[in-house]
């Protein structure tokens, strides 16, 4: 494996594949019209696409931007890739061509509001890391920015029915980026803190994060499972998102940062339950 190629798969974060190319797949199964969209080159190319190099462009970026508060992150030194001064040239050719990738897809969008929703994704992946805006370092901008993750799914549902979902579910879906912004920002306010950097969870700190945690994954979960016509039997698990900052409030010991660290596991449980659940119905009706 080449120093390049090795790089483009540290810094792609495989932990966090699904949650591009996850959330694209979901969009296009709950859009699906016909079983034959699964087998075009337009689904695979952006399926690809979401699942590694959106993730080199967003998290590359990030890695760019993010020398003054990595020096300070032990996460670096174990569950992420440090990047040195010797990758910087690679890592700028790799943002490079994932977003030269994302910029020729555009080109074979069904219209101009498919290559609208490409370009919003595109921008806030670059302006969440970089200066001098930098979403990141921007109280409740942090966390609000974190939408970017459900773009892919619009944007797969609407290149199959030509329409954007409905506010409600989006609305939710917004509560919970939210959320899952503001709980991966907790296990960082010391380093964030030492570089000055505030985030939201720097600002309000440890207890009153997890509140807010703890809130927007109730409301994510009460919208889906009471208000939105569409409740399968497994949707119970979406309770156990409000479950998680509530169980650490209630037990201040517990080990915040291994329970963070587990989520992209119950990330990637709850999304192959959704997929296939989503998914075997149509295939059988279609």
């Amino acid at each position: 494996m080449s120093s390049i190629t090795r790089l483009a798969f540290r810094i792609s974060r495989p932990r966090f594949w699904l949650y591009l190319g996850g959330t694209y797949l979901i969009g296009f199964v709950i859009g699906l019209t016909t079983v034959g969209q699964f087998l075009t080159p337009f689904f695979a190319f952006h399926l690809f696409f979401f699942m590694f190099p959106a993730n080199i462009f967003l998290y590359g970026v990030n890695d760019y931007y993010d020398e003054d508060t990595d020096i300070f992150n032990p996460k670096k030194d174990d569950k992420e890739y440090r990047v040195t001064t010797k990758d910087r040239r690679n890592l700028i050719s790799l943002i490079i061509i994932a977003f030269v990738y994302g910029l020729i897809l555009m080109v074979f969008q069904p219209d101009n509001i498919a290559r609208l929703l490409f370009v919003i994704f595109l921008i806030l992946s670059f302006l969440y890391s970089a200066k001098p805006i930098r979403f990141k370092a921007r109280p409740f901008l942090d966390f609000m920015s974190n939408f970017l993750y459900v773009i892919p799914a619009i944007l797969a549902f609407y290149q199959l029915q030509l329409f954007i979902p409905p506010i409600l579910p989006l609305f939710a879906a917004f509560m919970w980026t939210s959320a899952m912004h503001l709980f991966s920002a907790v296990p960082d306010i010391e380093a964030d803190k030492r570089a000055n950097v505030t985030t939201t969870a720097v600002l309000i700190n440890l207890i009153p994060s997890l509140i807010l945690c703890f809130t927007f994954w109730l409301i994510f979960a009460i919208i889906l499972v009471f208000i939105v016509p569409w409740n399968p039997p497994w949707s119970v698990l979406m309770f156990v998102y409000p479950a998680i900052p509530f169980y650490l409030l209630l037990r201040r010991s517990a080990n915040l940062e291994r329970i963070y660290w587990l989520f992209p596991y119950w990330n990637a449980i709850f999304g192959l339950i959704l997929f296939f659940t989503i998914t075997i119905p149509k295939i059988v009706i279609l």
